[in-house]
């Protein structure tokens, strides 16, 4: 279970650097696609026409990728629930467990405990002389 979270963490890891580069690949074509006064309509429609499709493809990749980490994401989430529920489980078991042995102990007379009689100190006998 744990090496699942683990193998579930570092693709999640890499979902976020394969999305990070495709917003950084998609803001460099941005840059790089305005258009020139020097050409003519024609040549500024081609290269719009470029501009699009290479805008369109990383925008699709980028979706892809959004997907895959949400898919991820989902796991991650159903992983976490289904541990809360086995400690759920477990900590209902291990009370009931605690009850049943109360109910056990409560079951049994209870010995009675005696009150500690304070001892007198005893008296000496005195010792008999030799003679």
């Amino acid at each position: 279970m744990v090496i699942e979270m683990l193998a579930i963490g570092k693709k999640v890891n890499e979902l976020q650097k394969k999305i990070v580069l495709a917003k950084k690949e998609l803001s460099e074509i941005n840059i790089l696609e305005q258009p020139l006064p020097e050409f003519i309509n024609t040549t500024n429609m081609l290269r719009s026409n470029e501009y699009l499709q290479k805008s369109n493809e990383k925008k699709s990749q980028l979706l892809i990728a959004y997907e895959e980490y949400t898919n991820e994401l989902e796991n991650l989430v159903s992983n976490i629930a289904h541990i809360k529920g086995s400690i759920h489980n477990l900590k209902s078991h291990f009370k009931i467990h605690k009850k049943i042995k109360k109910k056990v102990k409560s079951k049994t007379k209870p010995r009675k405990k005696f009150r500690k009689r304070k001892l007198k100190p005893r008296r000496r006998k005195p010792r008999k002389r030799r003679r």
